[in-house]
């Protein structure tokens, strides 16, 4: 197995379990939503960058999530082809 996959992985794990990283994560969304939500009709600029940051926190998570599946995945593909799948 890539051993930098593992170890990214696990580091992965470990931040989208940190309680510090999902409380900063929900403060920045929730400090986000609350400046779109409550910017006037004509602020279209506060309402796009709002949202681009939602969007880039939401891509920063999948990323996370994408390397801790790709982990497992491979895991499960090296299990089977050893001949060590559950049956």
């Amino acid at each position: 197995m890539d051993k930098s996959l593992e170890i990214k992985a696990n580091q992965a794990k470990e931040l989208l379990n940190s309680v510090a990283f999902r409380d900063a994560m929900q403060k920045v969304k929730d400090a986000q939503i609350h400046a779109f939500l409550s910017s006037s009709k004509d602020d279209t600029e506060t309402r796009e960058k709002a949202h681009s940051i939602i969007l880039a926190l939401s891509s920063i998570e999948y990323e996370l999530i994408n390397v801790i599946t790709d982990k497992e995945m491979l895991d499960k593909r090296e299990t089977k082809r050893k001949g060590l799948a559950p049956r």
